[in-house]
């Protein structure tokens, strides 16, 4: 058994690449100067096309291991990342992203100070965009909880959100947790971590380091085809299940239909059989259909019906 107690113990980064040839480079140097001296970096190379991989084995090491994916996708890369590693704290991080200098440090000390075998911890982000403009969201969640599913709560309730990297976990936990969902196109880290939150006895809060995600425009996460979605509305019902087995009062029923009329009223333009597709979902769970509360298309509803009207708002963006 690996002894989360003991000083420095290994942390394993773990990263599916797929062409990440013009962020690979700084993603790496970033962990090189991470101020915690005990860290692997398993890669898994998805099938990439570009020279990442060349550039990749230039940096090889007894610390910087290179794989390739035996299957194809993200979800399994990240598997056979976590299979190939040996850490006793697990981190999952994109290619194209990196953490400030302190941030592992920092996370291990919290997480053996306060933590158990299935707590975690994270931290707020800051997303780069490409012209290179730096944004922190708004947050709420920032803050310790117990249970962890607390966390999973106000994400969906709007108090912010996180991305892998945010977070860093006992690999007693990872393995708990059962994997990344394979099968699943978009949406993907949502459904994990709504797992692990379901399962963790502590989510602890790191607020003095942060991690940056990379909004490149391109990439599972800008898709919008009608897979892509219907992906989406799979991992819901997924969370949905969680959120209402913990607790199935009013509260927490009316959170769910918000998130979700949320995502009918920003994505009903690109599959206009979405809320066919998200009744079935509501009437599973005995939910309501609700969009944002907004006085525009409250407005535009007594006229043209809620359908046209979302139509409207997302063409000229109102």
């Amino acid at each position: 058994m690996i002894d989360l107690n003991k000083n420095n113990p290994l942390v394993s980064v773990c990263i599916p690449m797929y062409n990440a040839g013009l962020y690979i480079v700084e993603t790496l140097q970033k962990l090189n100067d991470q101020t915690y001296d005990n860290i692997e970096v398993i890669i898994v190379d998805d099938n990439s096309s570009d020279h990442s991989v060349e550039i990749v084995s230039s940096f090889l090491n007894d610390t910087v291991k290179l794989f390739h994916n035996p299957k194809k996708g993200a979800n399994a890369a990240r598997n056979y990342a976590f299979e190939k590693s040996s850490g006793a704290y697990i981190k999952f991080m994109d290619a194209d992203d990196y953490c400030s200098s302190r941030l592992i440090e920092k996370q291990v000390d919290i997480l053996q100070k306060k933590g158990t075998a299935t707590s975690f911890v994270f931290s707020p982000l800051k997303m780069l965009f490409p012209n290179g403009d730096m944004v922190a969201p708004p947050r709420a969640i920032d803050k310790d909880y117990e249970p962890a599913i607390g966390l999973l709560i106000d994400i969906w309730n709007g108090g912010g959100f996180n991305c892998p990297l945010c977070h860093l976990m006992p690999r007693t936990l990872v393995s708990r947790v059962g994997g990344w969902n394979e099968n699943i196109l978009k949406n993907q880290d949502g459904e994990y971590f709504a797992r692990m939150y379901n399962i963790a006895d502590k989510a602890l809060s790191l607020t003095d380091e942060y991690v940056v995600w990379r909004k490149t425009g391109v990439g599972i996460s800008s898709k919008l085809s009608v897979k892509a979605i219907e992906s989406v509305l799979n991992t819901f019902d997924i969370i949905i299940g969680i959120i209402l087995k913990y607790n199935n009062d009013s509260h927490h029923k009316e959170i769910c239909e918000q998130y979700v009329g949320l995502f009918v009223y920003e994505n009903y333009i690109y599959d206009t059989n979405l809320y066919d597709k998200v009744s079935v979902i509501f009437n599973k769970y005995d939910l309501s259909f609700k969009l944002p509360d907004r006085k525009l298309l409250s407005f535009f509803r007594k006229f043209l019906g809620w359908k046209r009207s979302v139509k409207l708002m997302n063409k000229y963006n109102l």
